[in-house]
């Protein structure tokens, strides 16, 4: 039965490429024969075919992609004001032009799983966000590195070893096997951090950077506290290995967004070159720091002299990163700038270059951030349950409104009417490009203008709940209205919107913001 409902439910769905599978009907004799076998289950299979013709006749108006899963949303029939309802599904085949169709799971324990280890070892919007090649080379470098940590840690006994550290006794006892549980611990809560704040290393590049070098700074004076405890493997599990989950993340953290900087600073092509100088670079700077750090240790190695020399050191380190991030004037379009870069040619026909974005005043710190909690009216990729909190009857026509103007779109504009946070939502389709994301702003920005200029006339400050009185006053009339023009408004000024931003130096391959891999396809009544 519910293969029978996505056969009628998925021609009128936008889900581009996906193709119904159909399943052969039981005959009528095997349920007669099933109801006289088992009578004494007949109420429950009548319920269960109720609910299927309940499910026949609840068209899902949204389908959400997260983490790997698919989330079929439809309208609940039971009562008008009690929101929506949720079903999740295993997509069959992770490409959608291979032709097949999510299948239902249930919430299966298997799906959940398989969800959660996509969103923790693979890339956002798997496979169609990497190269084609990108599964076999990962697959290899795994073998690889297993074969080459194995190397290390025989390196790591026979290296104690001949320094006069006994490998006798309980395998948990060995220095070696210590040292080595103090990088797995490290490794173990990298792969957590990783899985939780992976997305806003694209959005918050520099702001994360030198987060992790105070973290890393952290690690390292909790390390140094190994010569303040009694000496025990407890003990020094408890400082070393503490203290390398510290260091680990931020040099996770590091390598992730030098990735980034090193491609941002190759203007042709030569990200490799670049990057190989780097690299000979920082060994030079790490020789000198192995020379002035030996000869500092002829001094003293007591506890009181290495801190002494640490919160001397630390300070400094962290003032050159502050630095670091300050002239590296990347042009990267972060949601914060973007967001003040579409106003600014909304209003007056250009855009600020970079410098003069930043000596304005109008974002904050590296440009990554809002400069006030009232400039955060866009809001990129929310989850559906997110933008339909109440699922009224206002609602239900307020997405029917957006569903039908963007039908043709791949990104759909919702006005969120709450006065708790008044802003547009921006959900986008599986096939959603940069530009589409960047056209979209645009258009967020054009409804807001319209918005706020309509309510301004009728004399009210367009303040909290009244942001978006003259939507609320009339769904069916000003809404839509406003987006068809909007959209037309759109559709004449973007290629100059893009255009203006590349002459004043703005990088449009690349809309730097928090992608949690959120991707929808809508449906409408027409």
């Amino acid at each position: 039965m519910r293969r029978h409902l996505c056969t009628q439910l998925l021609p009128r769905l936008r889900t581009r490429g996906y193709t119904p599978q159909l399943l052969a009907p039981h005959s009528s004799s095997i349920l007669v024969r099933q109801a006289f076998r088992f009578q004494s289950s007949s109420a429950q299979a009548q319920a269960r075919t109720a609910q299927d013709a309940t499910r026949a006749t609840t068209r899902p108006f949204a389908i959400e992609r997260v983490g790997g899963r698919e989330c079929h949303i439809s309208w609940s029939e039971e009562d008008a004001s009690s929101g929506v309802q949720k079903e999740w599904r295993d997509i069959a085949a992770g490409d959608p032009e291979s032709g097949k169709i999510a299948v239902g799971t249930s919430n299966s324990w298997t799906g959940r799983i398989s969800s959660w280890v996509g969103q923790m070892f693979l890339p956002t919007n798997y496979p169609q966000s990497v190269h084609r090649s990108y599964l076999p080379f990962h697959i290899l470098q795994f073998v690889e590195t297993t074969l080459a940590t194995i190397t290390s840690v025989l390196c790591n006994q026979a290296l104690l070893t001949s320094v006069g550290v006994s490998a006798e006794g309980s395998i948990f006892g060995a220095v070696a096997v210590q040292w080595i549980i103090k990088d797995g611990a490290g490794e173990v809560a990298k792969l957590f951090f990783i899985r939780h704040f992976s997305p806003y290393f694209d959005s918050h590049p520099k702001t994360f950077t030198l987060f992790g070098e105070v973290i890393g700074c952290l690690g390292s004076g909790l390390q140094i506290a190994t010569l303040l405890i009694v000496p025990s493997p407890g003990n020094f599990l408890l400082c070393a290995a503490g203290g390398n989950i510290f260091k680990l993340v931020g040099n996770a953290i590091w390598f992730t967004t030098h990735i980034k900087f090193m491609r941002y600073f190759s203007t042709q092509g030569n990200t490799g070159d670049v990057a190989a100088k780097d690299e000979s670079q920082a060994s030079i700077a790490q020789l000198f720091g192995y020379a002035s750090g030996i000869s500092l240790l002829t001094f003293s190695h007591t506890a009181a002299y290495l801190y002494s020399i640490f919160f001397l050191a630390v300070p400094l380190h962290l003032t050159m990163t502050a630095y670091m991030m300050r002239v590296a004037t990347f042009e990267l379009l972060t949601l914060p700038r973007i967001s003040r870069l579409a106003e600014e040619y909304v209003m007056q026909g250009q855009v600020s270059s970079l410098e003069e974005l930043d000596n304005s005043g109008r974002t904050g710190l590296f440009g990554e951030f809002y400069k006030d909690k009232a400039d955060r009216w866009l809001v990129p990729t929310p989850r559906v349950s997110e933008v339909l909190q109440s699922g009224t009857e206002d609602e239900r026509i307020q997405w029917q409104i957006c569903a039908e103007v963007f039908k043709d779109d791949r990104y759909l504009l919702f006005p969120l009417l709450s006065s708790r946070r008044p802003g547009i939502a921006a959900l986008y389709h599986p096939d959603a490009s940069n530009d589409d994301m960047l056209r979209s702003i645009l258009h967020a920005t054009l409804v807001r203008d319209a918005l706020l200029q309509r309510h301004l006339s009728s004399g009210d400050a367009p303040l909290g709940s009244k942001y978006f009185e003259s939507i609320e006053s009339r769904p069916s009339t000003a809404l839509r209205t406003t987006l068809l023009e909007t959209r037309a408004q759109t559709e004449s000024k973007f290629t100059a919107f893009k255009s203006e931003l590349e002459a004043r130096g703005w990088r449009t391959d690349e809309l730097c913001y928090a992608d949690h891999g959120h991707r929808v396809t809508w449906t409408h009544d027409g």
